[in-house]
């Protein structure tokens, strides 16, 4: 019964992506059907990886070198402890563990009274509120003192959530689409012999009136030349679209220079030192006007970076094991 469920599935998540191929590829709709079951059962690419990746214009030994939703459960065991996973995996536990580089304000409602939340969210006037176990930026939102009523009121039917200071960039960030918070993607792994390499250094930003900036709720990743800070390509959305410059703020991504990113690398090897058990992490970090600010580490992170730097990641992350 359960795999009749996962087949239903994806197949409505095929028939959803088949209007994002390119032409003249969507012209050949049933052959590009039967290539995402193909790749679904030989890559273990599900139908967002065959957009993201680009898949449709791979050949077999181009999409065997990339990271998929299926085959990077081969690295869920070997990077990570039990516990490395669940802190990852839990934003409450997360703050606590790395409590030196979350400086900002938060409380987590299910160890805290009503009141206490009421409290919290008055003293800040607005807020930012996250569902525990949210990926993708799903669930998150912005509560202020005349909003509140709703979620104390969520959470007195035994819904928690983490509710948190708002974080502001740092000004040369914040005007590349100023109602979401931009963040950089920070893609660091450990070696067996326990060597640092930093993957990939991507820069997060929202679109339209998004609050968050993940590329999996409308926002865009421009992969940022490490030696020079500078974003040296356009910016990608895993919906298969590249684009020059922001929507709605008209900014150019190429040459856009990053603030502080000299300091960047230095201070993620401090990050992972934390918690050495989780190898290979996906960190979300901040730039604000008083430095960095770290908001959360992502296990097995979303294969849809390799696109934007161009190097799929497969072979090199097995040899890291």
């Amino acid at each position: 019964m359960r795999i009749f469920k996962r087949i239903i599935q994806e197949h409505k998540a095929i028939c959803e992506a088949l209007p994002l191929l390119p032409p003249p590829i969507n012209r050949r709709k049933i052959i590009s059907y039967f290539d995402m079951w193909w790749c679904v059962a030989k890559y273990g690419a599900l139908a967002d990886d065959y957009i993201s990746l680009k898949f449709f214009e791979k050949s077999a030994k181009e999409r065997a070198e990339y990271v998929t939703a299926g085959n990077k459960r081969l690295f869920y065991q070997g990077f990570y402890t039990n516990e490395a996973r669940e802190v990852l995996a839990n934003k409450n536990l997360f703050s606590k563990k790395y409590s030196k580089f979350v400086t900002r304000d938060w409380i987590y409602s299910e160890d805290a009274t009503i009141e206490q939340v009421k409290e919290f969210i008055e003293a800040h006037k607005e807020v930012v509120v996250k569902p525990t176990n949210s990926t993708w930026g799903i669930g998150v939102g912005v509560v202020d003192v005349n909003s509140m009523n709703s979620i104390l009121e969520d959470i007195k039917k035994g819904n928690h959530y983490m509710i948190e200071e708002k974080i502001v960039n740092h000004p040369d960030v914040a005007k590349l689409n100023p109602s979401s918070l931009q963040t950089l993607r920070v893609e660091t792994c450990l070696d067996s012999k326990g060597e640092f390499h930093l993957l990939n250094v991507l820069l997060m930003i929202g679109t339209k009136k998004l609050i968050v900036s993940n590329c999996h709720s409308g926002g865009v990743m421009c992969h940022i030349d490490m030696n020079t800070g500078v974003v040296d390509k356009d910016g990608y959305n895993p919906k298969g679209y590249w684009l020059s410059h922001h929507p709605e703020t008209g900014i150019k991504f190429i040459g856009y220079k990053v603030p502080t990113i000299e300091n960047l690398e230095a201070y993620i090897k401090e990050v992972v030192k934390v918690m050495p058990e989780a190898r290979y992490v996906g960190w979300d970090v901040a730039i604000t006007p008083n430095g960095f600010e770290l908001i959360e580490g992502n296990f097995c992170p979303g294969q849809c970076t390799q696109i934007c730097d161009g190097i799929p990641k497969y072979k090199m992350l097995k040899s890291y094991l």
